[in-house]
């Protein structure tokens, strides 16, 4: 994976979550939580002599929620992306040895498809299995080096695999709803992708073919499902793509809004002072330690960051098999889909 900007945001987003997932859904529900509510439950109640587990309720629904907030963000896109994989599939055509060649020139053989539209677009999408889908309109629009060009650039989203963390970026956020600072992290990344892909466009191909390719697709087609793919076209970074061509450099990128960092410490504090006062609800760590086993020591905290190293290594494997697969030819008939 490039440590490019759009690449440092996604693992700035996805360190941090694995991070605050570990310790909320491992460590305080699944250590100190859920087991103590689940004992005293079945004991005396949730509200015994000194011990309250009423703010402990609440705090296991605070995180629930954002859990199926997130689970249902991957569901939506997942189906979604089912939605697009069918259209793109409907739409085929037979691929022209023209095509053919230059999709095999740019890394790309056995993933473009050919689409039966006369709108100028192109895209890339599929979260296991990433190919690029060009428009009739386009490849009858654009001359030989501006689609070497396209091509070039959509290379990027296969190879950095942007389909698929399409579908994390937009996720991460929801089940941390608290935490507003991880939103920019996510815009900083979309932004960060396309600047990355036109760098690699000019690269292979210089700038006048890129330049004449993004200007004959700056709006992709009407489909509501194509949010979840990364796609050369869209208006919404040609300011920021323009100013990156007409300087050589990378723009600078949004910083953090202080109203979202602002509300993040607050989310953050929030969130804390819930759980502290789940703690405190009890009777205190003492408490909690005597009824669950858990401490609240050094040791304890360094055990639960270890708990992330297996989910790491686990992520880093499958991430790597992924991007081995985006790598190698296409051969023989392809489902369009984003989950294969």
């Amino acid at each position: 994976m490039r440590l490019d900007s759009a690449n440092r945001s996604f693992a700035a987003l996805v360190i941090s979550s694995l991070l605050l997932g570990v310790y909320i859904l491992c460590g305080a529900l699944g250590c100190v939580l859920v087991p103590l509510i689940v004992s005293r439950r079945g004991v005396s109640g949730l509200v015994d002599g000194g011990h309250n587990l009423l703010p402990a309720v609440a705090f296991v629904l605070l995180v629930g929620g954002g859990v199926f907030l997130g689970i249902r963000s991957l569901w939506r896109q997942i189906g979604a992306s089912r939605v697009l994989g069918r259209r793109v599939q409907a739409l085929a055509l037979e691929l022209p040895d023209g095509l053919a060649q230059a999709a095999t020139a740019a890394g790309l053989k056995g993933r473009v498809i050919l689409v039966d539209s006369p709108e100028w677009f192109s895209f890339a999408y599929g979260a296991l299995t990433p190919q690029v889908a060009v428009s009739r309109g386009l490849l009858e629009g654009v001359s030989a080096e501006e689609l070497q060009a396209v091509l070039e650039h959509e290379r990027y989203h296969v190879r950095n695999l942007d389909p698929l963390k399409v579908l994390i970026v937009r996720a991460l956020p929801a089940t941390f709803f608290f935490l507003p600072a991880l939103g920019a992290l996510r815009s900083r990344y979309v932004a960060g992708r396309e600047l990355a892909a036109d760098r690699r466009a000019v690269q292979a191909c210089g700038r006048k073919p890129l330049i004449g390719a993004l200007l004959k697709v700056v709006r992709g087609p009407a489909w509501s499902e194509l949010e979840v793919a990364a796609a050369i076209g869209g208006p919404e970074l040609l300011d920021l793509r323009v100013a990156q061509l007409e300087s050589g450099r990378e723009p600078k990128l949004t910083a953090f809004n202080p109203a979202g960092v602002a509300l993040s410490v607050l989310g953050a504090l929030v969130f804390t002072g819930a759980f502290i006062a789940s703690i405190a609800g009890f009777g205190g760590p003492s408490a909690i330690a005597q009824a669950t086993g858990t401490g609240m020591s050094l040791g304890n905290v360094l055990g639960g960051a270890m708990c992330v190293v297996p989910f790491a290594v686990g992520a880093l494997i499958v991430y790597r098999w992924i991007a081995w697969r985006a790598r190698a030819p296409l051969t023989g008939p392809t489902q369009a889909t984003t989950l294969v």
